[in-house]
């Protein structure tokens, strides 16, 4: 009886399924092909194929349902607060469960994967400036979870990479999604792949493009299990970057893209601006 509530019926479970495998999904495919590069010191992969295995699996994932899971909680919280749709809100808490909860699941498939590799090649388990130092300088911590590069000078520097890669990746997602380019964008999902594949290659480096909490956190939570806590307070705390950064960055680029070029129905910045002006264009207050 109590499995026939509709509350727990399939159909309601979807969405949040969705959420939960596409972002499992995401990791086993990003955070394996990261593993397979670095344990083979670069034999078996390169900077390239990290970018296309990253792409790949976010234009994957969007063929898991209709509509498409974010997979993403920047994402999820900043259409929630620019283009909400009806239950949306009621809804938030479980989706951004069932990202986290992917992203965790994903990195214990991808350690059950390569425990014997990252072993092999990092047998003091170390962490990017963490305490622990490896001779050989591996840290198989970054299999997992993004850290700087020790190029930047500061996490405010590595802010705004991740600021700008989550700008870039909003922006581009409403553009890819307007009704207005239906015509132009004959696949969606292929058109997503070459988004992420030109973040990862333009902007990618010296942050890892998180660019999605989920992303980060849900296997940097996993990887304490490993490596200990030190994977949170490591490069001056640094875990809280890739946390509200993306946020902040898919907000603004939702920003710019709902008040310049989208003449759809549902956005409250374009609904607020079209209250202010008359049709000769003279600003006003209604």
């Amino acid at each position: 009886m109590f499995l026939n509530m509709p509350s727990l019926s399939r159909r309601a479970l979807k969405p949040y399924a969705a959420e939960f495998l596409g972002t499992a999904l995401l990791i086993v495919i990003g955070d394996g092909v990261v593993a397979q590069c670095l344990l083979s010191d670069y034999q078996y992969g390169t900077w390239l194929s990290i970018n296309i295995a990253w792409a790949a699996a976010v234009a994957i994932s969007g063929y898991l349902s209709n509509p498409s899971p974010a997979i993403n909680p920047a994402v999820t919280i900043c259409t929630a607060l620019v283009r909400p749709t009806p239950g949306q809100w009621k809804k938030l808490p479980g989706t951004l469960f069932a990202q986290f909860l992917g992203g965790f699941v994903g990195a214990a498939l991808v350690y059950t994967n390569y425990r014997s590799a990252i072993q092999a090649w990092d047998p003091e388990y170390t962490i990017p400036g963490g305490s622990i130092l490896s001779p050989q300088g591996h840290h198989s911590a970054g299999i997992f979870s993004t850290y700087p590069a020790a190029t930047l000078m500061s996490n405010w520097e590595a802010a705004f990479s991740e600021f700008l890669g989550s700008a870039v990746l909003m922006f581009g997602s409403l553009s890819i999604a307007d009704p207005a380019n239906a015509v132009r964008f004959h696949s969606t999902q292929l058109s997503m792949f070459l988004l992420l594949a030109a973040i990862g290659a333009a902007l990618g480096w010296q942050t890892g493009y998180a660019i999605n909490p989920a992303r980060d956190f849900g296997p940097r939570l996993f990887s304490a299990i490993i490596y200990g806590r030190e994977v949170f307070t490591a490069a001056n705390y640094y875990f809280v970057v890739p946390i509200f950064a993306p946020i902040a960055g898919c907000l603004v680029g939702a920003t710019v893209y709902d008040s310049v070029l989208y003449e759809g129905d549902g956005s409250h910045i374009k609904d607020a601006l079209d209250k202010v002006g008359d049709r000769d264009g003279l600003l006003r207050l209604d």
